[in-house]
């Protein structure tokens, strides 16, 4: 039995309608085609796993963000390539003229993709802008880059590869864990005298730092009181951090990463362990709240007691650097804190007249009263 998904699965109905055919074609091998999905739901990647088990499904994906989550949980699946848009093969004498890439086009397309999609990286770094071009350019072999741009702009399965080129994914379990034992000592014991805390983790990716609060929250016997608000700019990686499913390859330097933060228990006590991934408990989903946000087009939300933003704002320009921080400055309690990447200084950016120094080894700040 075949079953073709035709697009994302953008609804409870749309996901429950999936398995209901799975369900109905029991017995049977089936072979499941996922035509433009980039992201499933936890409810239908642990199906197929289980199909799998009993060699009863095979899996045909069409984008590439939906075949590499698949094998790093273990499923088996086929990659159906598309033939080259242009026709067109590289040639290893060819290549991208850094003289293509003018300023003034560089702001011009940027425009254009807000205008067309939507989404705003005029006021990014324009070497990081660049350098990310280049390579869509390169998966697509071409080497002019008004031609790229055409391309982007007409061609929508271009731009998404374009927009996923843009956004930076990189995260872990406790990423830099002597931060978070800082946050675990002196910052979440200080906000413990509020009745009710909420928590901000800008540029979430697919969820390691917003459940690895919760989980040292859940140690302080503070997790009941609190909120937090996962957000990034990448839909696909927030509705991984929904699932909250991730590969098991990673599991030493996640248990080495927890110890090293100050973990009073077993990492994996979190965690329901399968063959090839770990699921974060449902109990930790209950006090995250994940959405898709951009800090730059919508800026403010609610009045938090603690904002971490870590290794976001490296890939902005100056001005919108100060443009975020004022953000997070009218999005803080007074007193609140700014957690920033180590390498995120406030000082060339007029931090200092929205913040003060709590820790500076550790990136961490208050706000100004």
């Amino acid at each position: 039995m075949h079953i073709s998904v035709m697009g994302e699965l953008d609804s409870k109905a749309e996901t429950d309608r999936l398995l209901e055919c799975i369900n109905e074609n029991r017995g049977y091998e089936i072979h499941i085609t996922f035509l433009d999905a980039n992201i499933v739901t936890r409810e239908i990647v642990e199906k197929i796993i289980k199909l799998q088990e009993r060699n009863k499904c095979k899996v045909f994906v069409l984008k590439a963000y939906l075949y590499s989550y698949f094998l790093s949980l273990g499923i088996k699946c086929f990659f159906v390539k598309k033939k080259s848009i242009l026709n067109k093969d590289w040639e290893s004498n060819e290549k991208i003229s850094c003289e293509t890439f003018e300023p003034e086009k560089v702001e011009e397309f940027l425009r254009d993709i807000y205008d067309k999609y939507g989404f705003d990286f005029t006021e990014y770094r324009k070497d990081s802008i660049i350098r990310r071009i280049k390579i869509s350019m390169l998966r697509y072999c071409i080497t002019c880059f008004e031609e790229f741009r055409e391309l982007a702009l007409s061609d929508q399965d271009v731009f998404e590869q374009l927009f996923l080129d843009f956004s930076i994914n990189t995260t872990n379990f406790f990423r830099d864990p002597e931060v978070f034992t800082f946050l675990k000592d002196r910052v979440l014991l200080c906000l413990d005298s509020y009745s009710h805390i909420k928590i901000w983790s800008v540029g979430c990716s697919n969820g390691k730092e917003p459940y690895s609060l919760a989980i040292i929250l859940k140690e302080l016997g503070m997790l009941h009181k609190v909120q937090i608000y996962a957000t990034d700019i990448n839909p696909y990686v927030i509705e991984e951090a929904k699932n909250g499913l991730y590969s098991i390859g990673t599991i030493d330097a996640d248990i080495a990463n927890y110890k090293n933060a100050g973990g009073s228990k077993n990492f994996t006590d979190y965690f329901d362990i399968a063959k090839n991934y770990i699921k974060v408990k449902d109990e930790f989903k209950e006090n995250i709240l994940f959405f898709q946000h951009s800090v730059i087009e919508k800026g403010i939300l609610n009045e938090f007691q603690l904002i971490l933003c870590r290794n976001v704002m490296i890939y902005f320009d100056i001005p919108l650097q100060r443009k975020v921080l004022r953000h997070f400055y009218n999005s803080l309690d007074a007193g609140g804190f700014l957690v920033t990447g180590k390498s995120e200084g406030l000082l060339l950016n007029d931090g200092y007249e929205y913040f003060v120094d709590y820790n500076e080894r550790y990136s961490i700040y208050r706000r100004k009263n």
